[in-house]
C-alpha cells in the first residue's frame, strides 16, 4: 500500500500550551498506524506557519494538519491557498472557530481516524486586500493612483462611489467601479474579516492573560471598551450598494467566537459572503442589545443589517481596524473578494 505524505505545523504556544510536542508526537504514532508518514514542524514566530505551508506543498505532501488556534489556521491557508492539497484542522487555540464550524473531533484519536478516512469538502476563501477606490464623503481620502482616481471620465457630475451620500442600501453612483482580481496578493481568511469594534477588541486583549485564560481575555478586553471606545464610522459597499456603520462582520462562514453567531447565513462552501452591519448607536452600552442577539443566535435586531454579496469595499473617513479570523491585519481601507472553490478541507 502506498503510504501518503502528511506535514504538522504546530504553533508551541497558541491556547494554553502545555503538552504541546508531546501530543505532536502522539499525533504521528496514530498516523502512521493510518497508512501516513507524517513530520512536524514548530512556529517560532509571525508568518512561519505560511512559509511552511508553502515548504510542504513544494515538497509534495499530500495533506496539511494545523495544530493550534484560528491564528495559526490563517497563517496556513496563506501558503496553500488555491492548491489542491487537503488541509486538516486539529484545533488547539483559544476559541476555534473553525473547527467548531466544520464539525471537527476535539479528541485527537476520533482526529486520527477523520484524517485516515479522507473525506475533503472544497470551501470557499476570502480575500482581504488593502486599498480602496471607493471615497467617502467629507474624508478627502483616497489611496495615491488608485484606477478610479487615474482613469479618465467625462466632465460634469461627481461619479464618484459614495460621493452621494447615499441612503443605506442604495447602489452606489458607480457600480462599475473596476476591481482587482482575487491572488496571490493581500491576505486570505477562512472564517470571517471583521472591521470597527471587534478588532479594537482584539488589539487590546492582553497577550500573557490569552494564554492563561483563553476566551476571558477577550470578554475582559470587551468590558474595557464599554467604557473607552469611541466608535469610527465608516462606509461599506457590498456588492454596489452602500451602508454606514460603527461594525461589520464579513462572515464567510456562520461561527464566531464566544459562542456568538453574527452571519448564520454564511456558509463556507458557497461562493458569497454574508455581511453583518451595525449602526454607531447613542452609546457604548446600547451596543450591548445587539451583543446579546448575537449570544442567542439571532443577530437581526433594530438598525442591524444582514446583506450577501461577493464585493466589498470599505473606507473611512477615521482610521478603524480590520481583523481576519482573529488577527489584526491593518485599518481601512481595505477591500474584501470571495475566492471562490480556493481550499480543501477534511470533514468528518
Amino acid at each position: 500500500m502506498n503510504r501518503k505524505r502528511a506535514t504538522i505545523i504546530y504553533n508551541p504556544m497558541s491556547g494554553r500550551p502545555g503538552r504541546r510536542a508531546q501530543d505532536v508526537r502522539r499525533m504521528i504514532g496514530l498516523l502512521s498506524d493510518r497508512g501516513f508518514d507524517a513530520e512536524a514542524y514548530a512556529t517560532e514566530g509571525p508568518d512561519d506557519a505560511a512559509q511552511l505551508a508553502g515548504a510542504a506543498l513544494a515538497a509534495g505532501a499530500d495533506i496539511i494538519i494545523s495544530y493550534g488556534g484560528d491564528g495559526t489556521l490563517n497563517e496556513v491557508i496563506q501558503g496553500m491557498a488555491e492548491s489542491q492539497t487537503a488541509l486538516a484542522v486539529w484545533p488547539g487555540g483559544t476559541s476555534n472557530v473553525v473547527a467548531r464550524d466544520l464539525g471537527v473531533p476535539f479528541d485527537v484519536e476520533e482526529l486520527a481516524d477523520m484524517i485516515g478516512v479522507g473525506r475533503t469538502r472544497r470551501i470557499a476563501l476570502g480575500l482581504a486586500k488593502a486599498g480602496s477606490d471607493f471615497s467617502v464623503p467629507g474624508s478627502g481620502f483616497r489611496v495615491p493612483g488608485s484606477r478610479a482616481q487615474n482613469s479618465n471620465r467625462d466632465s460634469g457630475a461627481n461619479k464618484e462611489p459614495g460621493a452621494s451620500n447615499p441612503e443605506p442600501g442604495t447602489t452606489n453612483s458607480e457600480p462599475g467601479t473596476t476591481y482587482s482580481e482575487p491572488g496571490t496578493a493581500g491576505r486570505y481568511f477562512l472564517m470571517m474579516a471583521g472591521i470597527g469594534l471587534d478588532a479594537s477588541i482584539a488589539r487590546s486583549v492582553n497577550k500573557r492573560l490569552k494564554r492563561r485564560t483563553g476566551e476571558f481575555a477577550y470578554w475582559l478586553s470587551g468590558i474595557k471598551h464599554l467604557f473607552l471606545w469611541r466608535a469610527e464610522p465608516f462606509t461599506i459597499e457590498v456588492d454596489g450598494c452602500v451602508y454606514k456603520g460603527a461594525f461589520a462582520l464579513i462572515g464567510n462562514g456562520k461561527g464566531y467566537g464566544g459562542g456568538m453567531m453574527m452571519t448564520p447565513g454564511a456558509r463556507l462552501e458557497e461562493p458569497w459572503f454574508e455581511v453583518y452591519i451595525l449602526p454607531q448607536m447613542s452609546n457604548n452600552f446600547a451596543y450591548l442589545r445587539a451583543l446579546g442577539a448575537c449570544m442567542r443566535g439571532k443577530p437581526e435586531v433594530a438598525g442591524v443589517l444582514l446583506v450577501k454579496g461577493k464585493h466589498i469595499k470599505a473606507n473611512s473617513a477615521h482610521e478603524p481596524w480590520v481583523e481576519a479570523d482573529g488577527e489584526i491585519i491593518g485599518p481601512l481601507p481595505m477591500t474584501f473578494d470571495i475566492v471562490p472553490d480556493a481550499l480543501s478541507v477534511i470533514v468528518p
